[in-house]
């Protein structure tokens, strides 16, 4: 019997390359910090942080390290899957991965099997799956075949029923999903991001699950406009696993004040890159 473990699964940071700099209404690194104090509120606190991609706003230009040391002091492993926002390349220096690293791996804890995926395809919003690791994820789930198996990815491999961002999931959502079925009663869930909105799932017999994110939120409504935005507040998700059931429950925290110069500033941004239209009209992305 497996015992019991807690994971956090947030996401979409977007932590810019400046911290007093606000993003779409919202200061990033603000909400992160708030969101760290959340998670050393939980109780019990958590075995696993697994950070679910778009880390960074502009991951070519900014620091991972900044981002590895505001989860130091909570003292649990933290594993990561890069998203659309991200560098491989960047990322491979700060978490010490040699050049060969493919952005995908697994890793084991207390018993459970986890699988890290790489959904991003360079200058798209929507995500990929290489052959290549298509392949490596069959032999990876058949090599783990006895044990309980979580998979983690950026973008989710199943439809929300909001068009636009359905539009951003996987494209080859099918050709992962054929993969799955001999493994099914073994794979506990299905845990991806990208959308900025919490959702929940069976699809094809797994559990599938997107996060809210860290930052900004986007709309739900089936018919919200592209880059709608949401008042919700931003939250993370929990996992908790117990004797190979699973619970998952949202958490979400009070989105910290900006700063009223702050908020002053991303407006004559937005008017020096679109003069003449308003701050709303600078879509956000996912």
């Amino acid at each position: 019997m497996l015992g019991r473990m807690r994971i956090v699964h947030l996401a979409d940071l977007h932590l810019p390359g400046s911290p007093n700099k606000t993003l779409h209404g919202v200061s990033p690194y603000a909400n992160l910090a708030a969101a760290v104090a959340a998670i050393r509120k939980q109780v019990p606190a958590p075995d696993l942080v697994v950070l679910g991609g778009d880390l960074l706003e502009d991951g070519e230009h900014s620091s991972y390290q900044a981002v590895l040391d505001l989860f130091k002091d909570l003292q649990v492993p933290v594993h990561a899957v890069l998203g659309n926002h991200d560098s491989l390349a960047g990322f491979r220096k700060a978490a010490q991965r040699g050049p060969e690293f493919p952005g995908y791996y697994s890793f084991d804890l207390k018993s459970v099997h986890f699988v890290m995926l790489y959904s991003a395809c360079a200058g798209k919003e929507f995500g990929r799956l290489e052959e290549k690791q298509l392949l490596w994820l069959n032999e990876d789930l058949h090599r783990n075949s006895q044990k309980q198996v979580l998979v983690f990815l950026h973008h989710p491999p199943f439809d929300t029923g909001v068009g636009w961002l359905d539009k951003l999931k996987l494209a080859n959502a099918d050709g992962f999903w054929e993969i799955i079925p001999p493994y099914s009663r073994n794979i506990l869930g299905v845990f991806a991001a990208h959308l900025h909105l919490q959702h929940t799932c069976l699809h094809r017999g797994v559990m599938a699950a997107t996060c809210p994110a860290v930052s900004f939120q986007f709309s739900g409504a089936a018919d919200s406009p592209r880059a709608a935005l949401s008042d919700e507040p931003p939250g993370f998700n929990l996992i908790d696993l117990a004797g190979g059931s699973l619970a998952l429950r949202t958490v979400r925290f009070c989105q910290p004040k900006v700063p009223a110069e702050a908020q002053a500033a991303e407006a004559h941004r937005a008017e020096t890159h679109h003069p003449g239209r308003p701050p709303a009209d600078t879509a956000p992305q996912a």
